[in-house]
Order: structure tokens, then sequence, then C-alpha cells
């Protein structure tokens, strides 16, 4: 096999660990409420399934990015994968809301490993001109993962039940861990080279770094309307537009879908159109963002497929499109011996976002009793997060 075309395979594999590993808690949100019926959830209970994943993420994607940086790339990412597994499986079987939450930030604790670690990997097989567009392709794996978890988890779950449609995700993501165990293989160049160890000045200059915080902070809000979004899609076009949870479903997937294309759209933007220049893009995405959740609040009973369709599309291409231009412009503040680190800063950071952002939209649509005051202070956050992003310095591109 060429170089090139191991290059390919690699990010290939690295795309497939990505994806199999959010089908299930991705595709979680789409039977939220069959679990809700089954465990008596509140509203708010049930649209946190998300939150309480993405608790794992803010422990441990830090520590997975700087043990990725220190000891290589394949043991952090299997392992990941491998925890993610375990704690679906666990969720099955879950009494009660409170083991179902634990066992979720359980199973996000793997995901926290894999995320870090497979950015720097992607970025390990990138050439310079190209790595916002390749780790775009490669986050085009959390979208694509939902988009198959909400098309797929709602029929199987309707045929066996949750419980079992839960367990099986958890199940194909073991048998990828171990794929990915057999197939990964670092770059020639460091094949016999031992695992790169950064020095602890340039591991303490990550959290010294002002442009990292700012930018991991600025896009904690972005990640919160994401998963508010993946969160809230289904629940709000069933019971506010009245639509069945199956059709509710592909209207999630068909978000996700967009948001793949999303994810390269902005890579090969911020690469191509703006020349590296990550600002304007995750400027562009979070603009988006916001108005589409402003029509996403005054859509009401009886909206017509020609409206959901396209709000859809544009909405999961916007929100869900950004994340690949993030991890980049994070490693390459931070520069390639602590990348792994850098990465993992903005996913803990950003996972905040994640975890406060659907409990609180919640709690706002059970105060305030209907859901556009909440669409809209939603959209109005990003205006916070825009601001933020302003004040990061740009940057040349990480050398090679």
């Amino acid at each position: 096999m060429t170089h090139g075309s191991q290059r390919f395979a690699i990010i290939g594999l690295i795309l497939a660990a990505q994806t199999l590993a959010n089908v299930g808690p991705l595709g979680i949100p789409a039977i939220a409420s069959l679990i809700r019926a089954d465990l008596g959830l509140t509203l708010a209970q049930a649209g946190s399934f998300l939150s309480a994943y993405y608790v794992g993420p803010v422990l441990m994607s830090i520590p997975a990015g700087a043990i990725a940086d220190r000891y290589g790339i394949v043991t952090t990412l299997v392992g990941g994968q491998l925890v993610i597994a375990a704690g679906l499986l666990a969720v099955s079987a879950s009494p009660s809301y409170g083991v179902l939450a634990v066992l979720m930030m359980l199973a996000g604790c793997g995901y926290g490993m894999l995320n870090p670690t497979s950015t720097k990997a992607v970025l390990a097989w990138s050439r310079p001109g190209e790595r916002a567009t390749m780790v775009g392709l490669k986050q085009v794996g959390l979208p694509f993962g939902g988009a198959l978890g909400a098309a797929l988890l709602p029929v199987l779950a309707l045929a066996v039940g949750w419980r079992t449609a839960v367990a099986a995700s958890g199940l194909i993501i073991a048998a990828m861990g171990v794929a990915s165990w057999l197939l990964y293989r670092d770059p020639p160049g460091a094949r016999d080279a031992a695992p790169t160890v950064p020095a602890p000045g340039r591991v303490r200059a990550v959290f010294r770094t002002r442009d990292l915080w700012l930018l991991a902070i600025s896009t904690a809000i972005f990640a919160a309307l994401q998963t508010v979004w993946m969160a809230f899609l289904v629940l709000y076009l069933q019971e506010i537009v009245g639509i069945p949870l199956v059709v509710a479903g592909r209207y999630l997937a068909l978000a996700q879908a967009a948001g793949m294309a999303g994810r390269i759209g902005f890579g090969l933007l911020s690469d191509r159109v703006f020349g590296g220049r990550r600002r304007i893009t995750l400027a562009v995405a979070g603009t988006g963002s916001a108005l589409c959740s402003i029509a996403l609040a005054f859509t009401g009973p009886g909206a017509s497929v020609a409206w959901l369709v396209p709000l859809a599309f544009v909405g999961g291409f916007v929100v869900i499109g950004w994340n690949g231009v993030q991890h980049t412009w994070m490693a390459e503040l931070a520069g390639p011996a602590a990348a792994g680190t850098a990465v993992g800063l903005g996913l803990a950071v950003s996972s905040g976002g994640v975890m406060l952002g659907p409990p609180i939209f919640g709690w706002l649509v059970e105060a305030v009793g209907g859901y556009r005051p909440a669409w809209i202070a939603l959209a109005l956050s990003m205006a916070a997060g825009l601001v933020i992003l302003g004040q990061i310095r740009e940057r040349p591109r990480m050398a090679a």
C-alpha cells in the first residue's frame, strides 16, 4: 500500500470509529419519549441524556489528550471505544433516571478519551494546507453516527424495546474498538520512534495561553446550542408541531446528515476560501445557528414539510458543522507537541456547554410555559460567544 492510500485508509478507519461511537449516545434523544414513558421522567430529565453523557468529556478530555501526547494514540483510541461500549451496555439495564445518568457519564468518559486522540491521529496524517478539512471529515463521524442513530434507534426500539436498541449500539462500538486495535498504524516516520513526550513547560503553556481559553469558552456556547438542537428537536416536533416519533426522528437524522456536510464544508471554507483563517468561519457558523434557532422558535403546529426540511437541513449544517474548525484551531494555537492537550482543553470546556445547555433549556421551557422564549434566549446567547470569538488573535497554520 502506498503512503497516500495508507493515509486515507487510516483516516477512514478513524472516521468509522468516530461514527459508530456516536450511534448510541446521539441516537438516544430520538427515543427519549420512550425512555421518558418507561422511567417516568420529566421533560428536563428526558432532555438531559446528552448533558449527562458530556460530563465524561469534561472529566477526561484533558487527561486523554495529554496521555495521547505522551504515550501515543492507539491505546487511548481503543480504550475510549471500549469504555463507551461498556457504558451503553450498562445504560440498557438502567432501572431509574439517576442510574441512567451516572452510566451515561461513564460512557461519556470513553468519548472524552476517543475524540482528542482521534483528532491528534488525523493531524498526524494530514498535510498543513488540508488540516481543517481532514479534521472536519473526521468530525463528520459525530453527525453521521447521530443520523444513523436517529434513523435506526426509533425503529429498533419500537420493535424490540429501547433497552435492546441501546445495548446493540454498545456491541457495535466494542467490535469497532477491536478493529481499531488490529488496524491502526502511526504515520511511517513515527512508527519506530518512541512516543512523543511533551516537556512539562509545554503542557503548562497550554493552560496559560489566553487565546486557547477564549476559543474554548466561546465554542462552549456553540456546543450548548448544538446539543440543545440534538436533544430537543424530536421532542419539540412531537409535542408542538404534532409530528409522530418516527417522522420526527427522520428530521433529526436530516439535521445530522446536514451536519456531516457542514463539517466538511466549513473545513473547506476555512482552508480554501479564507486561506486558513478560522475565526471568520466560526463566526459564519455561529450567526447561522442563532438565526435558525429563532426560525425554529416560530415554527408551530401544522408546519409544512416545505418549511421543516430546509430548516432541519440548514440548521444541522450550521449548528453541527463548525466543530472540526475549532479542533484544528486549538491544535494550531498550541503547536504539534501539545496538540492533543490543547484539543482536550477545548473539548473539556465546550463539553461544559454541552452539559449545561439542555437542562437549562428544559428548565426554561417549563418555567415560562413554552418553547418559544427558550429558543430565542438560546439564539441571543450566541451573541456572547461571537463577542468572545472576536477577541482571539489569528496565528499562522501549525507547521508540518
